[in-house]
């Protein structure tokens, strides 16, 4: 009989004489053979175990003598210090475990609210820095959790009203919300996006998954925000707004069923949409918008290379002055310092090249070609505590159309802008300390329209955590 055992600390192939009982190595593995298979011209056929899964490979089985063991760290420490071998843990049928219990009854999450952490934070506002105390409240289990963050900008040229920033928000399960004075943010200290926006906020919202069968998924999201004192659109930081009241809702419903294959740092092919349905409420009228996305994606011949189409699409209903009838675009998204998604020139609203917010439209169609070229990835780059895991690199053309509402005077139909960004970005990835990762990205696109070259941009990004 021939079967894998780990007796050696790696997956071998040994022979079991039924008649006499010898069991026999017959194969040294470095990372393990799984599954033997007699052929019948004496050799064996098994699985390797490779980082690209397992792969068929034959072997001599020929009986082993001296099989090289693995050393591993716990047997080591035991023969160096032969102590550790009477450190056990009792057996578990002498706990006694009634001792154990704290409470008894339901558990309610917000009943059971209590400090998780507190410390000093530095926030951004606009272009000024803000000193300010960030509190986490949550229950034991993580159920519910709140947020608490206030700060102040001491110096800066602000009004004294900017000068006061408030930030609750609250998690439990699908729900959550936030309520905001002033809005400040850490990494508006690094970078052309922003998050900080004047006046209070208000936001409320429940996400649901309506399909959870991995890697398939389809999630319905429901937010309602409200906003007062503000002089600027909340969805696009470049764009001024003309009141200063606004009530936002929003339905968003998004499927994904994205595959990659073992050793991948990116998704290879599948498909993932998105429609949005969107109410704004302004100055005692509203403007209604809806936009969607397919992202298709296919897999090429070199290992871990892929190709993908996105498009989307979007409509408003409302007047071509009102900035709210817009959709807005332009620029990678990610800053010197970030948290956010990494390839941000994907999202629809990405441009890289142009301005953020530089282009506007009440409709528009944007598709774009990436192609993802086989990852890079190290085997010893660095020192245990710090290093390199893999370098990805991704080139990108994108074309997007935008148009208003007065038309063509020779067509009679919306007059039609064209623009066109062609670059690429690359992502060096990194372990710290083992559970944490960073990840530096540099990025360059040059920007067109209508056949005209306007500009260019380099992307330098950190992402932390």
């Amino acid at each position: 009989l021939y079967g894998s055992s780990y007796y050696t600390g790696v997956s071998n192939i040994f022979r079991y004489e039924v008649a006499t009982g010898d069991v026999v190595a017959v194969s040294n593995a470095e990372v393990g053979f799984f599954r033997p298979l007699p052929l019948s011209d004496g050799r064996m056929l098994v699985l390797a175990y490779t980082g690209e899964g397992f792969v068929p490979a034959t072997i001599d089985p020929r009986p082993i003598e001296d099989v090289s063991a693995i050393k591993f760290l716990g047997a080591e420490l035991a023969r160096a210090q032969p102590i550790v071998t009477a450190w056990q843990v009792a057996a578990p049928n002498t706990v006694d475990y009634d001792k154990q219990i704290i409470g008894r009854g339901s558990f309610i999450p917000w009943h059971s609210l209590g400090l998780e952490n507190a410390y000093p934070v530095l926030q951004g506002y606009k272009n000024s820095a803000a000193l300010g105390y960030h509190v986490n409240i949550a229950d034991p289990l993580g159920f519910a959790r709140i947020g608490i963050t206030g700060d102040y900008t001491p110096i800066g040229n602000l009004p004294e009203s900017q000068r006061y920033h408030f930030d609750v928000t609250g998690a439990y399960l699908g729900w959550h919300g936030e309520l905001a004075h002033n809005l400040s943010d850490f990494y508006d200290l690094f970078g052309p996006t922003k998050i900080s926006r004047k006046g209070d906020a208000a936001k409320f919202g429940y996400e649901q998954l309506l399909i959870y069968d991995d890697p398939r998924r389809l999630t319905i999201k429901y937010d309602v925000a409200h906003f007062e004192n503000i002089d600027t659109l909340p969805q696009a930081q470049n764009v001024p707004s003309t009141f200063t009241r606004l009530t936002k809702e929003q339905v968003a419903l998004a499927y994904t069923d994205v595959r990659r294959s073992i050793g991948a740092v990116d998704d290879e092919k599948g498909i993932s949409w998105g429609a949005v349905a969107t109410e704004y409420q302004a100055d005692g009228g509203s403007v209604s918008q809806l936009r969607g996305n397919i992202d298709l994606g296919v897999d090429l011949p070199l290992a871990h290379t892929s190709l993908w189409l996105r498009t989307a699409a979007g409509i408003s209903n409302g007047a071509s002055k009102d900035p709210l009838s817009s959709f807005y675009f332009g620029g990678f998204g990610n800053n010197y310092v970030d948290k956010g998604t990494i390839k941000r020139f994907e999202d629809y609203d990405s441009l890289p090249g142009f301005a953020i917010d530089a282009i506007g439209g009440q409709r528009f169609e944007r598709v774009m070609l990436e192609a993802i070229l086989p990852p890079v990835v190290f085997e010893t780059a660095g020192v245990p505590g710090f290093y390199a895991n893999w370098l990805r690199t991704s080139i990108f053309g994108a074309a997007l159309s935008t148009s208003n509402g007065e038309p063509d005077l020779t067509t009679s139909l919306p007059a039609a802008r064209t623009h066109v960004s062609l670059g690429a970005q690359s992502d060096l990835h990194f372990s710290v300390l083992y559970w944490n990762e960073l990840t530096l990205s540099l990025g360059y696109a040059a920007a067109f329209e209508n056949s005209r070259r306007v500009g260019n941009e380099l992307m330098i990004s950190l992402k932390i955590m």
